[in-house]
């Protein structure tokens, strides 16, 4: 019992650590591209509009409610998707503090790694409002509701059958590659995990599957069957289009030739490692059901996430739950060091990688963000100096020339703008880089812009591809210049 007492303390004292690490992030910087379209659309749900009728959104819902949801408590802000996002990586390491238990593996050692993992690989690496951290935390309570469900007698497994059907729902929900994926996943564990007859099985399938398609199919249908069913053909092709257009890459085994070029390996083949020994696992005779769960979803999750993009942004969500996967096995004593070994030294690699390299795919350092931006909605957010004098410029500006209920046009990648300064979207897309990547033609947009009677277009970095669009905006006026930031004037 005092052996049970001292691990609890020691994991209330993690969750209070990371939250005290974390805290050092949650203010530091601010992504124009991803991190606004989660919050200007958001912003266009708390304002009345639609998702997929009103405006385009290539996720489910759910997430996006939930932010629009604290927005209206709290007011829109930049700081509260952080937040957000902290109290969900916060509940990440608790219920992988609860599956440990249920495994019953109360190693004070492994206790400590696994939050090391999570912590290494987790909110930092991507500190801002993001749909992967909710996806993972689901991942993770499906896991232990599916290991309730193996240790439960009866009538009661039932019930966690319903919850893990429910918990697959949200899941598709929020980023509906994950919770396909997912749903095959415990599919197939129901089936092979239980001890149960043909008839059981059976019953525990239509159970599970038939919660998460009844659920899904209420905001399917109020979302797209009820008057927006070209909103569901858009929404597919969306998806389907990306996907086939998107090259799919991973690191040659050749970085081994490069200095250091083990770290760079580490991240993507330690779950390709993790997949064989699951692998073999399963064909043992005596499987631990509860671990290959655990230890499968980490791998589903990962390369789902790194399908089609594979940079490191992609690898870092699940890569957590995969140091956690080896930590997990019963290893011989020489291999169990080694095992601990190379999870260490990718755990520093993760520290590294968050306090030393940039914030965010493109962004900078996040020792660089030493000026607060000034605007009611990024109170308390540090930016680099050139950007905050550059957007100040801007929101001085369209303050001046515009008013709140006027549209402006924020072009190629930079939805944020339009939360930050406080001024409405034409169009039903957030984003136009490349024509994968926005869900309507050039042409429906400029006539938005037209109808709309939009007068400006700012543009954040590169404008000049081959599109329409592109085009459209070399024929306006620029009247001001502020670094990365352009302005034209929409001609008469």
């Amino acid at each position: 019992m005092s052996k049970i007492k001292n691990l609890l303390k020691l994991e209330v004292a993690l969750i209070i650590s990371a939250f005290i690490y974390y805290l050092f992030f949650v203010n530091k910087g601010l992504v124009f591209f991803d991190e606004g379209y989660f919050a200007h659309s958001a912003e266009r749900l708390l304002n009345g509009q639609m998702p997929y009728k009103d405006f385009s959104l290539q996720y489910g819902p759910t997430y996006f409610y939930i932010l629009a949801f604290l927005f209206k408590l709290f007011g829109p802000s930049i700081l509260i998707g952080r937040f957000l996002n902290i109290v969900i990586s916060l509940f990440i390491i608790l219920t992988i503090f609860f599956i440990l238990k249920k495994l019953k593996i109360n190693s004070r050692r492994t206790v400590f790694l696994s939050f090391l993992s999570l912590t290494a690989f987790g909110y930092p690496l991507i500190n801002i409002s993001n749909i992967v951290w909710i996806s993972v935390l689901l991942s993770l309570l499906s896991v232990l509701t599916y290991i309730y469900w193996l240790s439960s007698k009866n009538i009661r497994q039932y019930r966690f059958l319903v919850i893990l059907g429910l918990l697959l729902a949200l899941s598709i929900s929020c980023k509906q590659n994950f919770g396909l994926a997912f749903v095959l996943l415990f599919t197939l564990l129901v089936v092979f995990g239980g001890k149960e007859t043909i008839i059981n099985k059976f019953k525990n399938l239509v159970l599970m599957n038939g919660t998460w398609i009844l659920a899904t199919f209420v905001w399917v249908y109020y979302f797209f069957l009820k008057s927006n069913l070209q909103g569901l053909f858009d929404f597919i092709n969306y998806g389907r289009r990306f996907a086939i257009n998107t090259a799919f890459s991973y690191p040659p085994l050749t970085y081994l030739l490069q200095p250091l070029g083990i770290f760079k390996l580490l991240p993507y083949y330690l779950p390709v490692i993790l997949f064989f020994i699951v692998l073999m696992l399963l064909f043992k005779k005596y499987r631990n059901w509860s671990i290959l769960a655990f230890s499968l979803t980490a791998i589903v999750g990962f390369f789902v996430s790194v399908y089609p993009q594979s940079d490191l942004l992609h690898v870092y969500p699940f890569f957590g739950m995969i140091l956690v996967s080896f930590l997990l096995f019963p290893f011989k004593p020489r291999l169990k060091y080694l095992v601990t070994a190379i999870v260490l030294i990718t755990i520093l690699t993760g520290f590294y990688l968050s306090i030393f390299m940039k914030s965010y795919r493109y962004e900078s350092y996040y020792y660089q963000y030493t000026t607060y931006l000034n605007l009611p909605r990024t109170q308390g957010i540090l930016v680099t100096k050139y950007t905050a004098e550059n957007v100040m410029k801007i929101s001085k500006f369209i303050n001046t020339h515009t008013s709140k209920k006027d549209y402006i046009f924020a072009y190629p990648y930079s939805p944020m703008l339009y939360f930050i300064l406080e001024r409405k979207n034409p169009s039903k897309d957030a984003q136009y880089f490349l024509p994968i990547w926005h869900f309507y033609d050039d042409k429906v947009i400029i006539s938005e812009i037209k109808n709309k009677k939009v007068k400006y277009i700012i543009v954040d970095g590169a404008y000049k591809f081959d599109t329409d669009l592109s085009k459209f905006i070399e024929n306006q006026k620029k009247i001001l210049d502020a670094g990365q930031f352009q302005i034209f004037e929409i001609r008469s």
